[in-house]
């Protein structure tokens, strides 16, 4: 049953503020409209990502229908391997209670104890056979340049995750900014992708043009053939 359900997931790290182009919320409600969850990791070194930084994370994460972390670096590949895992199983979750209403009349959290049980081992298992298609954006603006050792050992990380799952999955890699562009595409959708050689491409400079880069990040899926994403093409920079 679950082997034929795609998760559409886009996965951003930044460390802090847009202040180039579109505006990156709107950005992630227009993904959560083509059923795009977006999740987003802040990631702070010493001190804090900042109020304004936290707050943006915060809102890219909710009008994409995902969820946020503030993570320290030395917890950046266990919060990423998370996140993608525990999105997976929200987002199916969501699935089964549009189901339950449909047949009736109830979510899960009106089931009995027992059969929410039951309901939660069913979610549990579709999370690892479900069909996973990610794209990972990486923020390598030049406020980066020192995070990213870390961020080259947790992209290993997630690779050996995925690599992990019982479901098929196919990873994309974008980074941003690239030139004065919005984003650059380091690697297409693929299934025995090799993130860890990926990253050691990664190079700090530049503003931080979010929102164009998700936006960018949605044309994505749209080259798989699944759905024509052609409104999201004049907010890419």
């Amino acid at each position: 049953m679950w082997e034929q359900v795609t998760l559409k997931q886009i996965l951003l790290i930044t460390d802090g503020c847009s202040n180039m182009g579109a505006d990156p919320v709107e950005a992630a409600k227009k993904a959560q409209e083509y059923g795009i969850a977006v999740n987003v990791i802040g990631i702070v070194d010493s001190g804090t990502l900042g109020n304004k930084g936290m707050q943006e994370v915060q809102k890219i994460a909710t009008e994409g229908g995902g969820m946020h972390r503030i993570s320290e670096m030395r917890q950046l590949a266990h919060t990423m391997q998370m996140m993608t895992r525990y999105t997976m199983q929200m987002t199916i979750q969501q699935a089964v209670n549009r189901e339950l209403q449909n047949i009736v009349g109830k979510e899960m959290h009106d089931l009995s104890p027992d059969k929410r049980m039951e309901v939660a081992h069913m979610i549990d298992r579709a999370g690892e056979e479900a069909e996973l298609r990610l794209v990972l954006l990486l923020d390598v603006s030049a406020s980066m340049r020192d995070k990213l050792p870390q961020v080259r050992e947790a992209v290993h990380d997630l690779e050996i995750g995925i690599q992990a799952r019982k479901g098929g999955h196919q990873v994309a890699v974008m980074i941003y900014p690239d030139r004065g562009q919005s984003a650059k595409i380091l690697a297409d959708f693929n299934e025995k992708q090799r993130l860890s050689s990926i990253s050691s491409e990664l190079a700090a400079a530049g503003g931080t043009p979010t929102g164009p880069a998700l936006y960018q990040a949605i044309q994505m899926f749209g080259r798989e053939g699944e759905k024509d994403y052609g409104d999201a093409k004049s907010y890419v920079v």
